[in-house]
């Protein structure tokens, strides 16, 4: 029997609770590379699903990408329904998620504790395909979903994508269930998925993806629409060293200095 059992697990949690949890401004959520070598423990902590549960014909792989030292979500998105079960009168799906955290004998279920934090940070390289973001917490149904559309703006090209956690919607079973916001404080898993009803291949790079306050938001982004500014300049026959400038007020969407106004910002 664990302590969240008996009810003492709140009363364990602030006790083993640090002050430097308390004043963090960013925790790393996933990440697949470490001193630029693949940290091959990670992509043990991933799983993937699609139709063919269901016996579909969708593919779906997870992998880790050598060259740069990245996860890979890739695979091909078939819409045709099962021969063998005609009570699937839907089809077409894969995603990718983290496995389930291990449990503790002295508070039971673990989570992932982000009270401190106010924004989700993606660093990814996609295709044109709609992806989502999921987000499973404690709540009474484990059919439960958080979720949120990924906006990749520069296909083929490295992306910082932020996305406020007060902005992710509760689905069941893909409808929306009023009024519930994300129990931050016991997050269970995090993935990303496709349904966007189009057959062909697809493809998400990540490098990582972590929780962050606003503050070091705006250090992130204003950092990465530098690169991607370089990046162009370069293109445009600029030369491989020159200096890399950081605009004022990046993290903020159309100019905007208020981290409130950057919703689903890609740099």
């Amino acid at each position: 029997m664990s302590l969240r059992t008996l009810g003492l697990n709140s009363t364990v949690k602030s006790l083993f609770a640090r002050q430097a949890d308390l004043t963090r401004t960013v925790s790393t959520v996933l990440e697949f590379k470490n001193d630029a070598t693949i940290d091959e423990s990670t992509i043990e902590n991933i799983m993937t699903r699609s139709d063919k549960e269901l016996g579909g014909y969708s593919t779906v792989n997870f992998t880790l990408d050598p060259e740069e030292h990245v996860g890979h979500f890739h695979g091909y998105l078939s819409l045709d329904l099962p021969k063998d079960n005609p009570e699937v009168t839907r089809s077409g799906y894969a995603m990718f998620r983290t496995k389930d955290q291990k449990e503790s004998w002295i508070s039971g279920n673990s989570y992932w504790d982000w009270s401190s934090y106010n924004s989700l940070v993606l660093r990814v390289k996609g295709d044109r395909r709609k992806y989502l973001v999921n987000i499973q917490a404690n709540t009474p149904l484990v059919t439960d979903l958080f979720q949120h559309r990924l906006f990749l703006h520069h296909p083929g090209q490295w992306e910082t994508v932020v996305i406020p956690l007060n902005d992710f919607v509760m689905t069941n079973w893909g409808i929306i269930q009023d009024g519930s916001e994300i129990n931050k404080s016991e997050v269970k898993t995090i993935g990303i998925g496709l349904l966007d009803k189009q057959y062909g291949p697809y493809s998400l790079k990540i490098d990582w993806i972590k929780v962050m306050t606003g503050a070091e938001v705006v250090k992130e982004t204003t950092e990465a629409r530098s690169t991607l500014m370089h990046q162009d300049r370069l293109e445009k026959g600029g030369i491989e060293n020159d200096p890399i400038t950081h605009p004022i007020g990046g993290a903020a969407i159309r100019g905007s200095t208020t981290v409130e106004e950057s919703k689903d910002t890609v740099f």
